[in-house]
């Protein structure tokens, strides 16, 4: 688990909540200021990060829509968007990445509100905050968000607004222009969105042009478009937008489509994601893959469709929805062998591949040296991808934010040490200067140098074609490697 320093600036969330009424609750975090909080009951199905329009965050238009969003077993998160941006500018960041804001004030509130798991938010936009959620949505990894509502989308983006002059990181996919003669920038249609993406337009609307929108959505994979009769850009008039809310909400939150959480009677409590092989079978094996504190996304995903499509099952465990609540080495350890004994059976392998990225990496050699003998046998290689030297099993926002663990973090290499003589690959960026691939011998693991960071510089196809070489490669000398 590594240390993010954008997340440090993001929300330094010493808030606490203000019960004035149930519909009514207020958060203070960081640069985005205060969010009002909106919900029925006390623990709603899903939860929903709702950005104002440049009209600012608490407006009455806006209270009606969270309420009427919040009637959907919703919480509903309020945030102004004028605040937001203009914090956001004053940020020591080159570029604009509101992707991983939105992500940590999520993962923020749920652990505020003691949440049992974590829940994947919806994003709503209204007028600027239309077209600000759209960009989010293409800047994210998938399985960072299960989708997006946009009322009132205008493909431009004017930095005025919120007085916001950087420009936007790409991320996964955003792309924009700028014209002369014009300010801001104008996004363009993302090729394929990481969520399911509705816009509800007025035909009325005399600020978003409604053919140009509907032109513009029509060129966005994923996206979806519902033409709203007699309404203008106001939605002054719920009577005339509010039927259409419901089947929108329901068609986003039933849509996620980046990873299928498997529930097999045996395995019913823990979070897995099946990816089934795709191309030729593999030598009989399949691979485990923990994921990082950032859950089923970015390079566990890539990595587990790699190997799929190399003919390599995969079977994910998402550790942040496993490590949200506190757990313990041994626990974790029975829980991961009743996933390769499940699947050894399920998909009639004999060999094991047991894969761990960040968090993953960190809490997989606890994990593996607690197996018995003769399962840790089926086991042919162990791969750490970017392993940090100290480990908490449990979900702690503040480390993700750059904090420490605290008292009941637990040394790394030690555990490492009792899987000896075992095929270990640790793999790190050259940036990793902190890695404990550094602090690794040749005669305990492999460590492998990648170029960049904690993210290795995006190579995750390769770093799938070096496990799966190095796996079937027969055992011997491993003397450290520069790629």
């Amino acid at each position: 688990m590594k240390r993010i320093v954008l997340l440090m600036l993001v929300i330094m969330l010493a808030g606490m909540i203000s019960n004035a009424r149930a519909e009514d609750e207020t958060l203070q975090c960081g640069r985005f200021g205060t969010v009002h909080l909106v919900r029925t009951s006390p623990q709603p199905s899903h939860i929903a990060l709702f950005m104002s329009g440049d009209g600012g965050g608490w407006e009455q238009r806006m209270v009606d829509m969270a309420r009427a969003f919040a009637e959907l077993d919703t919480l509903v998160v309020v945030i102004d968007i004028n605040y937001y941006l203009k914090e956001l500018e004053k940020s020591g960041e080159s570029c604009a990445y509101p992707a991983a804001d939105l992500e940590m004030l999520s993962k923020f509130i749920q652990k505020k509100l003691n949440w049992p798991q974590y829940t994947l938010p919806l994003l709503i936009g209204y007028s600027s905050g239309a077209t600000l959620v759209y960009a989010v949505l293409a800047q994210a990894p998938p399985n960072t968000f299960c989708g997006a509502i946009s009322l009132g989308f205008c493909p431009d983006f004017c930095p005025d607004l919120g007085a916001l002059h950087k420009p936007f990181c790409r991320g996964y996919g955003l792309e924009w222009k700028t014209e002369p003669h014009r300010k801001g920038c104008v996004f363009l249609p993302a090729t394929n969105l990481s969520g399911h993406w509705i816009v509800l337009q007025g035909i009325t609307d005399q600020v978003c042009e409604p053919a140009i929108t509907e032109a513009f959505v029509k060129q966005v994979k994923g996206g979806e478009i519902i033409m709203l009769p007699t309404v203008g850009h106001g939605f002054s008039d719920p009577v005339k937008w509010m039927p259409q809310v419901k089947p929108a909400f329901l068609s986003v939150v039933a849509n996620d489509k980046t990873a299928r959480p498997l529930q097999p009677v045996s395995l019913k409590d823990l979070p897995l994601v099946e990816v089934p092989a795709q191309g030729p079978g593999a030598d009989n094996v399949l691979a485990v893959v923990v994921s990082g504190d950032g859950g089923w996304a970015g390079i566990d995903r890539d990595i587990a469709n790699t190997l799929s499509r190399k003919g390599v099952p995969v079977v994910g465990l998402n550790s942040l929805q496993y490590f949200w609540k506190r757990r313990t080495p041994e626990e974790s350890s029975r829980d991961l062998e009743k996933i390769i004994r499940h699947y050894l059976v399920n998909w009639g392998k004999e060999r094991a591949i047991l894969i761990g990225y960040s968090l993953g990496a960190d809490v997989l050699p606890f994990m593996a040296n607690r197996l018995p003998r003769e399962l840790l046998d089926h086991v042919s290689l162990i791969a750490l991808l970017g392993p940090d030297e100290k480990i908490d099993f449990e979900f702690h926002l503040s480390y993700w934010m750059g904090g420490s663990l605290g008292s009941n973090a637990l040394p790394v290499l030690p555990e490492v040490k009792k899987l000896y003589g075992k095929k270990i690959l640790c793999f790190c960026g050259d940036e990793e200067t902190d890695s404990l691939c550094h602090k690794m011998n040749a005669s305990l693991a492999k460590t492998i140098v990648l170029k960049g960071g904690h993210h290795f510089g995006g190579d995750y196809e390769g770093i799938a074609e070096t496990i799966l070489k190095e796996s079937c490669a027969p055992d011997g000398s491993l003397e450290r490697r520069t790629k």
